[in-house]
């Protein structure tokens, strides 16, 4: 016979396991219909559970989304911290590294198409402490880019003169258009190969 430790444990893993189903037919709710238009009978039907069930794992409709931008922006974070800023010691080196992640990072958006819908197109103005959320986020992705930048100034294989503050942050928000052609187009690929050029060649060419 279990143990009340085990039948906890037990019970807190079924819980997780039904949070999950829940975000991902959320995710696919919000994804194909808005937020807006999405209401908490369209998640729970999609699961066949019914209202009350629901109210047990999330607030509101409001607490599920955000749930899910936290998701996305995890798994976002986890594609900047996979090649540290002081890895490279030549411009070559550094240029092959910011393709490297530009690709990672779009791969992400191509692997799962719903991510860049919500995050860039519903997630927008839904709400305050979400909109705080996201530039949390565009923040943390600008400062770890500045990282790579003072890496370069330091090492002498980029300008000594360069604002590496201002310049993470024009690259952030080129990332992001980045992201949303790629969504866009129709060879995803091909289209991914060229923007992670064109970024690299813009942080070595414009200023190596």
């Amino acid at each position: 016979m279990p143990t009340i430790k085990e039948q906890a444990s037990a019970g807190s893993d079924r819980a997780e396991q039904k949070r999950a189903e829940i975000l991902a037919a959320a995710m696919d709710a919000f994804a194909e219909n808005g937020y807006h238009a999405t209401k908490i009978s369209d998640i729970a039907g999609r699961l066949g559970m019914g209202h009350g069930t629901f109210y047990r794992y999330f607030e509101n409709k409001l607490d599920i989304f955000v749930s899910v931008i936290d998701l996305i922006i995890e798994k976002i974070t986890s594609i900047v911290e996979t090649d540290y800023p002081t890895a490279t010691n030549s411009a070559a080196e550094y240029h092959q590294q910011i393709i490297r992640l530009g690709e990672r990072i779009f791969q992400v958006f191509r692997a799962d198409m719903r991510f860049g819908t919500i995050l860039f197109y519903e997630a927008l103005g839904v709400d305050q402490a979400l909109n705080s959320k996201l530039e949390t986020m565009l923040d943390m992705i600008a400062m770890v880019t500045e990282l790579y930048f003072k890496n370069g100034v330091e090492k002498g294989f980029l300008r000594q003169d360069l604002d590496t503050l201002v310049l993470s942050k024009a690259i952030t928000g080129v990332l992001v258009a980045g992201v949303r052609d790629v969504l866009a187009a129709k060879d995803p690929e091909a289209t991914t190969k060229r923007w992670s050029k064109a970024i690299a060649g813009l942080m070595i060419g414009g200023m190596g």
